[in-house]
């Protein structure tokens, strides 16, 4: 089992799953993270059956349920298109309970249309292992946010969000010095945010490419 202090405010390159089974109970302030849609995206897990998906994913969120302190807030982006039902199975199958949905709009972006609808937002859930929730965060913030699609840049992912968006809900849910997770890094914006906000971070990213990036970018922090 890991002490908690060893493994804060690092990348861990990582099967999020086999990571989490090694956290203790309770050891977390804040989950949010951004998982696969299945989607068929250039990554991992992202083009499985149905069934399998929601094999994938179900086991994960039962760690989130386990490691998240009571309460607390465990928030999840997820497609918001024809991809969403199987958040809504895998949720249904798992020990986290629902708590509320918010939806950031993005005015620069302007997805291919479904059904004759441009997509220009995109949805999170905010999910608890208890029925109750706290609101012991730094400020409040509306469940409607209002944060550009981010420009192509170094550090790119395909599935990256813009990190006033990511800094807005940390700050809403969290503390200083309150240890955040992101089991899906990607490229780091979470960890960032993090640091950014006087928060701990624990960031898991099972592919090495998007781990370097993430190191990379918390170096650049320490700049400035």
């Amino acid at each position: 089992m890991f002490k908690i202090e060893d493994i804060i405010n690092r990348v861990h390159n990582a099967d999020c799953l086999e990571f989490m089974k090694q956290m203790p109970d309770k050891s977390v302030d804040l989950v949010l993270t951004d998982p696969p849609y299945n989607l068929q995206k250039d990554f991992e897990n992202d083009n499985l059956s149905e069934k399998n998906f929601i094999c994938f994913l179900t086991p994960i969120f039962n760690e989130l349920a386990r490691i998240i302190k009571d309460k607390h807030s465990v928030i999840i982006f997820f497609d918001n298109g024809k991809k969403l039902p199987l958040f809504w199975k895998t949720l249904f199958s798992s020990k986290l309970l629902f708590q509320k949905g918010g939806t950031f709009y993005k005015p620069n972006d302007c997805s291919m249309p479904h059904n004759r609808i441009l997509r220009k937002s995109e949805v999170f859930y905010i999910c608890s292992s208890t029925p109750q929730l706290n609101h012991d965060g730094d400020k409040y913030i509306h469940d409607c946010l209002i944060q550009n699609h981010i420009k192509k840049e170094k550090w790119y992912h395909p599935t990256a969000k813009n990190i006033n968006l990511i800094k807005d809900l940390t700050y809403s849910h969290s503390k200083e010095n309150d240890i955040v997770l992101d089991p899906f890094l990607g490229s780091g914006t979470t960890a960032v945010a993090a640091k950014q906000l006087k928060r701990n971070f624990i960031g898991i990213e099972i592919n090495e490419k998007y781990c370097k990036i993430a190191q990379d970018r918390l170096k650049q922090e320490l700049l400035f």
